[in-house]
């Protein structure tokens, strides 16, 4: 570790510690785990369990850890908020801002395993999700004894895709992989290239991901790590790079609505789940490339 990775462990800790509503601070994350992806470049990730999140999702509490760069919010699970902060020499940083009692809860229901069944469903889904964020490692910063018991409970859960995401994602794939194309034949080249960048190979990666983890690979979520991972024919097409001229624009889209809908078919094969043939839209992209 560092200097400067030393010195962030000992400031977040000792600000932790001030902090009266902050119940537990707990460390997740690869920087925690022991399978040798963390690095230099890896960002700390913090579940930040207080008794006040109200005070924390504004993100407004990262700058009293340093100087910090910038800070972005994003709102998942319903009213949970993610606060990342990038800090000077470019540290980043993610806090998760729960609250204490659903945490509380959440843990010690999972000291009664048997009562599952009997789990409503906002507890069966919240545990569900703190086990596949912390599930596979964590390390208590705040909280001491008592919640390295809460999260000894812990085992990992991963979350495959649903045959209802596999439909939307199929759908949204196709959608805006026509839009793109025209927007590449009205002379929209800026905005086509963007749709591209923003969606269609995004689909394109989310489908190669869930290829890869049935085939008994291990992929990561939103690209991370895509060079490891991808099969040669995924990684030629989410390299396509783009320029804006409606040539480059319309024949990436070809390859990728041919990979996606090769990648497609062999998930929804080994599901057990119906594609939808797709061979007039794919061949109308193609048509125009």
């Amino acid at each position: 570790m560092s200097e400067r990775d030393e010195a962030w462990v000992a400031n977040v800790s000792a600000w932790a510690s001030a902090q009266a509503d902050i119940k537990a601070l707990v460390q997740i994350g690869s920087r925690v785990k022991n399978d040798g992806t963390a690095d230099k470049w890896s960002d700390f990730d913090y579940q930040l369990i207080t008794t006040n999140p109200a005070r924390y999702k504004s993100g407004e509490f990262a700058r009293e850890l340093g100087k910090c760069w910038a800070i972005g919010l994003e709102h998942t699970f319903g009213d949970v908020t993610k606060v990342t902060a990038v800090f000077d020499g470019a540290l980043e940083a993610d806090f998760i801002i729960l609250r204490h009692s659903d945490l509380v809860i959440a843990t010690t229901a999972l000291g009664w395993p048997r009562a599952k069944v009997l789990w409503p469903r906002p507890l069966r889904i919240g545990i569900s999700r703190l086990r596949g964020a912390a599930g596979t490692g964590w390390k208590i910063i705040k909280g001491g004894a008592a919640w390295e018991k809460r999260y000894s409970r812990l085992t990992p859960c991963e979350f495959p895709m649903t045959e209802e995401e596999f439909a939307a994602l199929c759908g949204e794939f196709w959608v805006q992989a026509v839009w793109a194309a025209k927007r590449a034949m009205r002379g929209e080249l800026i905005a086509s290239q963007r749709t591209i960048h923003r969606y269609v190979i995004e689909g394109c990666l989310r489908m190669f991901e869930e290829e890869v983890i049935l085939a008994g690979g291990k992929a990561y979520p939103r690209g991370r790590r895509a060079e490891i991972w991808l099969t040669e024919s995924q990684e030629r097409v989410a390299n396509a790079g783009t320029t804006p001229e409606r040539e480059s624009l319309l024949e990436t889209l070809s390859h990728l609505s041919r990979e996606f809908s090769r990648s497609s078919e062999a998930v929804g094969r080994q599901r057990g789940w119906p594609d939808v043939d797709r061979t007039e839209v794919r061949g109308w992209i193609t048509s125009l490339s």
